[in-house]
């Protein structure tokens, strides 16, 4: 699997049939041999799929179940193997909290996933993890959103759509804060 050229697809809104087709050779033994970031992209892609586009492209309706199915699947293989890591906390806690109806699957009613979400997010920042803290909004200092940054960078390749998402809601922390 080209986890690139799946981030290329998604960033420049290529051919959508291809998106479809990498999407359909993920499966949950794949997802089960590759290592924490790269679940972790393709959370991401699957994720930002149905939350951005899924309902803004109509040939994108046909492929929004699979892409729910892997995100799920990848989040209890995630939890599995990462539940008390502090990126899995902040990463799925910010996925849960911001969408949690793609999370009903797992935890059966709106308000269970948006609590779950907040509560991982919740246990990360009281680990001083900074980017969970900066996803919380609860500490919106300088210093802790250029850390934010370079963790991301150490992370997520710069080039994927996965930092350069989150760049951006640093950034709008960073304006909204200036305000």
């Amino acid at each position: 699997m080209d986890l690139d050229k799946l981030d290329r697809i998604i960033k420049n809104d290529e051919d959508w049939d291809k998106f479809i087709e990498l999407l359909n050779t993920i499966n949950e033994d794949y997802l089960k041999s590759i290592g924490k970031y790269n679940l972790f992209r393709i959370s991401f892609y699957t994720w930002y799929v149905m939350s951005e586009w899924g309902r803004l492209s109509p040939k994108l309706e046909k492929c929004l179940d699979q892409a729910e199915h892997i995100l799920i699947d990848a989040f209890k293989i995630a939890t599995e193997k990462y539940s008390n890591d502090e990126d899995y906390l902040w990463f799925y806690g910010y996925l849960i909290s911001v969408f949690p109806e793609h999370f009903l699957s797992i935890y059966s009613d709106y308000l269970k996933a948006e609590n779950a979400g907040k509560q991982m997010l919740n246990v990360a920042s009281r680990r001083q993890y900074p980017l969970a803290i900066i996803f919380n909004e609860k500490f919106l200092e300088k210093d802790i959103l250029e850390k934010g940054k370079k963790d991301l960078e150490n992370m997520f390749n710069e080039s994927t759509e996965v930092y350069d998402y989150f760049i951006r809601m640093i950034e709008l922390i960073e304006s909204e804060d200036k305000k």
